[in-house]
């Protein structure tokens, strides 16, 4: 990145309720929100969830015809998304005034209707339904947001672990130096089901799934100052999960223009031990406040790191942070970091 990218808008979606204020005063206020318990059927793992609250009144767009039979991840992208795209620049979209293009973001991607498509073809193939399968496909809410805010610019979906988010800003800024857009709206979202509850049992015994989205716009305009994304610390045969957040944390401290005692860390602890014990290692000694999304929250996959810049956004926003460093260890693939100036 050669500098000058900053975000002008954010929103989110989660179990703290829609809106990014929601999500920071819960984070803020460090109280576990409540979840549910869930099991599928006698002979299955005992699962825990916090699911976003129905959003009250409900908003205009989720009656437009494309919105009808989406899954729960789409309507939590396209929420964030307007959120963040704010009302004006939303208008000017729909009236095709807005050169901007859609990164989204996701691990599990729309595994409701996935798994519905999967189980009827898997039992009566003629009897499949044709009205899920639009929505089988991992960019399936990309679509959708594209399609509300008018946009024919480029889109792309990207699939990967809970840091995935921070490698999209990245990307996001690539467009916007080369020149492609004038504006990306990076966008994350995850929903519930048994099957990706369920799978998180294999990580963390006492996780809790949740779902929402976050979104942030990026543009050469003022606003909150993107310092820089770390590259993509993968961890595997050749580097070690604690290898990869350790060389993420010293990446993260070449970004920082100020002393690590002004600098507000939200970390991502919280996720899996394996995945804790390397991020611990990786930030023990720091200085500066720090604060915890997982524990409040809970695991929302693909969607953690959106909450993680979010929280960022409005912490700065408010006047409570003149610097903020993201960390995100994955749970299965790489480690990544961010770093926020200040309002410019």
């Amino acid at each position: 990145m050669s500098g000058g990218i900053y975000i002008t808008g954010w929103g989110a979606v989660s179990p703290a309720g829609w809106g990014a204020g929601a999500l920071y005063e819960a984070v803020k206020a460090g109280t576990p929100l409540p979840y549910s318990t869930t099991k599928r059927t006698e002979d299955a793992p005992e699962y825990r969830t916090r699911k976003v609250p129905a959003p009250s009144p409900v908003p205009d767009w989720m009656k437009h015809n494309r919105m009808r039979r989406t899954t729960a991840a789409a309507r939590h992208a396209v929420g964030a998304a307007i959120e963040a795209l704010g009302p004006e620049r939303l208008a000017s979209a729909q009236q095709g005034a807005w050169k901007g293009g859609v990164v989204f973001c996701t691990t599990n991607g729309c595994v409701q209707f996935s798994r519905r498509f999967f189980a009827e073809a898997l039992s009566n193939p003629a009897l499949a339904s044709p009205i899920l399968f639009p929505e089988t496909v991992y960019n399936a809410p990309a679509s959708h947001i594209a399609a509300l805010a008018g946009s024919p610019e480029l889109n792309c979906t990207l699939v990967g672990d809970s840091s995935q988010f921070l490698r999209g800003m990245d990307l996001a800024a690539q467009w916007l130096e080369d020149g492609e857009v004038e504006s990306v709206l990076v966008v994350a979202a995850e929903e519930l089901d048994w099957l990706t509850d369920e799978a998180l049992l294999f990580f963390d015994r006492d996780g809790i799934t949740a779902e929402g989205a976050a979104a942030v716009v990026l543009e050469k305009a003022k606003g909150i100052e993107l310092l820089g994304v770390t590259g993509a610390w993968t961890y595997g045969t050749t580097m070690s999960l604690a290898n990869a957040a350790a060389g993420m944390r010293k990446e993260v401290a070449e970004l920082l223009t100020q002393s690590e005692v002004d600098v507000l860390l939200c970390d991502g602890l919280g996720a899996a031990p394996r995945a804790d014990t390397a991020e611990q290692a990786a930030w023990r000694g720091w200085q500066g406040k720090q604060l915890h999304l997982r524990p409040v929250l809970g695991e929302a996959y693909g969607c953690i790191a959106g909450w993680q810049t979010v929280a960022a956004c409005e912490s700065i926003a408010r006047g409570e942070s003149s610097q903020v460093a993201i960390s995100a260890v994955g749970l299965t693939e790489q480690a990544v970091g961010a770093v926020l100036g200040g309002i410019a």
